[in-house]
C-alpha cells in the first residue's frame, strides 16, 4: 500500500473516531445536565419545605437565611429562597418526582409556569408539555399567551 493511500485511510479512520467522541461528549453532557437539575430542583424544593415549617418567624428568617447561605453563590438570596417556599407549597416530593417537574429548568418554573398558571393542574399540563416538547422559556410563554393549555 503506498503511503498517500495509508495516510487518506489514518486521516478518514481518525475524523469517524474524533466524530463518534465529540457525539458521545454531547451525549453524555445532556444527560448529566439532566442529572444535575434533578439534583437541584430537589434540594430548592427541601429547602423550601424547611423553610416553610418556620413561615411563622416571617421574612427575616428568611433574609437571615440568605445571609448566612451567601457562601454558597447567588442561588441563596432572599428571592430565591422565596421561591424555594413557594415552589414547595405548589409541589408534592411524589409529584416532583413522578412528573418532569426536576427536568424543567428552575427559571422557566418559578418565573413563567408557576406564576403564570390559574390552577395546579395548568402547571402540571405546561410542565409536561413543555419535557415532551423541549420548549424554552420564551416558548412557553408564548404557549401561555396563546392559552395553549385551554
Amino acid at each position: 500500500m503506498n503511503k498517500t493511500k495509508e495516510i487518506t485511510i489514518i486521516e478518514k479512520d481518525y475524523f469517524t473516531d474524533l466524530n463518534k467522541i465529540k457525539e458521545t461528549i454531547k451525549t453524555n453532557q445532556a444527560k448529566a445536565m439532566v442529572v444535575v437539575n434533578s439534583a437541584m430542583i430537589m434540594t430548592y424544593y427541601e429547602i423550601g419545605t424547611i423553610i416553610n415549617q418556620r413561615k411563622v418567624w416571617g421574612n427575616k428568617y428568611i433574609e437571615n437565611l440568605a445571609n448566612d447561605l451567601s457562601e454558597y453563590g447567588n442561588s441563596y438570596s432572599f428571592r430565591n429562597l422565596k421561591y424555594m417556599s413557594q415552589f414547595s407549597k405548589e409541589f408534592s416530593e411524589s409529584e416532583i418526582r413522578q412528573q418532569p417537574v426536576a427536568q424543567i429548568p428552575w427559571g422557566t418554573l418559578i418565573t413563567v409556569i408557576i406564576p403564570k398558571s390559574k390552577s395546579h393542574e395548568e402547571m402540571i399540563w405546561y410542565i409536561k408539555e413543555t419535557h415532551k416538547n423541549g420548549w424554552s422559556r420564551s416558548m412557553v410563554l408564548n404557549q401561555i399567551a396563546m392559552k395553549a393549555y385551554e
